[in-house]
Parts: C-alpha cells; structure tokens; sequence
C-alpha cells in the first residue's frame, strides 16, 4: 500500500511541473524576402531550438546588407550559429544585438562566442556580405538554442542522498519470523 502511495505522490509532482519552451519569433526584416513570419518553414522550432531560414532572391548587386528583428520570451543562455550552405554566399559581418559574431568558417559560418544571455526582448541580427550571382539569390539560417544550466557539485550530491535514500526505502524489506522450538 506504501509504495502505491509513493508511486501516486511521485506521478502526481512530475504531472504539476511544466517545462519551459523557448519561443523565438520573427518580428521583422529589411533588405530580405524571407524569413517571413507568415511563410511556412521560414521559421521551425524543435524542443527549444529555434531555426530562421533567411534569403534574398533575387539579388541586385554582388553586395548585400540584410537585417531582421527577433523576439524571445524566455531569458537565458543562448548559442547562435548563423551558417550558409550556398557556395556563392559569403558573410562579411554579421552581428547580434550589437555583438559581432566570429567567423569560424571562410565567411560561411558564424557563432556567438561566449554565448550570451539574452533577456526576454527583441534583438536585432544584422548580416553584410557579397554573392558570386549577380541576379541569383543568397540563403542562409541561424540557429538559436538556450543552453542548460550544469548543476553544481552541491546540487549533485543531494540528489545522489535522495536517490539512495529513496532506493534504501524502497528495498527494505521486513525480515520473516521464524518459528522457534521452545
């Protein structure tokens, strides 16, 4: 009867917790005709991970300057990883909010570097770069994804206690009279 009760108390605590979902979305944008935030699969967001397709088509000089806005509403740690897979698209200079992101990849791929946190608000990523396709199009994406928090030592330890606290209730068992011979 016990461990019914445990396991009801235990199913009830886990069914009261709510986890916390990032939201990002896409307020707006100049110099680009996509992300659009009415657009199906401009925008996609997977567990907390949020991925902004971004482009321009066509394009009308070898240049380009491109910015849009983005809102959050979930404060935290956050990395950001803006990257294009077109061979003829090059980034110049892409910053966030400000902060300029570093170039890890021939002008192809950014990161911020050291994630950053970021308050529930809107912030701006604005990106400079040149094409190879004067009258083609340039494409990229960036992906924003909140980073767990690491438990400290602490932390771990208590949790340990309680598991094993918890483990030592659950296995106890209770020793059976033996019949003794008077």
């Amino acid at each position: 009867m016990r461990k019914l009760i445990y396991t009801v108390v235990g199913a009830a605590a886990l069914a009261t917790t709510s986890i916390a979902s990032a939201a990002v979305t896409v307020t707006g944008s100049t110099g680009l005709n996509n992300p659009d935030p009415a657009a199906a699969g401009s925008i996609q967001t997977v567990g907390n991970t949020t991925t902004i397709n971004f482009g321009q088509n066509p394009v009308t000089s070898p240049t380009f300057s491109a910015s849009f806005v983005v809102n959050n509403t979930l404060a935290g740690l956050y990395s950001i990883v803006v990257g294009t897979s077109d061979p003829n698209t090059f980034f110049n200079t892409v910053t966030f909010n400000g902060t300029a992101l570093t170039n890890i990849n021939n002008n192809q791929n950014f990161i911020l570097s050291p994630p950053e946190n970021l308050a529930v608000g809107n912030y701006t990523l604005a990106i400079t770069g040149h094409t190879n396709q004067v009258g083609g199009s340039f494409t990229g994406n960036v992906t924003i994804s909140p980073i767990a928090a690491v438990p400290e030592a602490a932390t771990w330890a208590m949790m340990l206690l309680g598991f094993t606290g918890m483990g030592m209730v659950i296995r106890r068992r209770r020793r059976p009279m033996l019949a003794q011979i008077a």
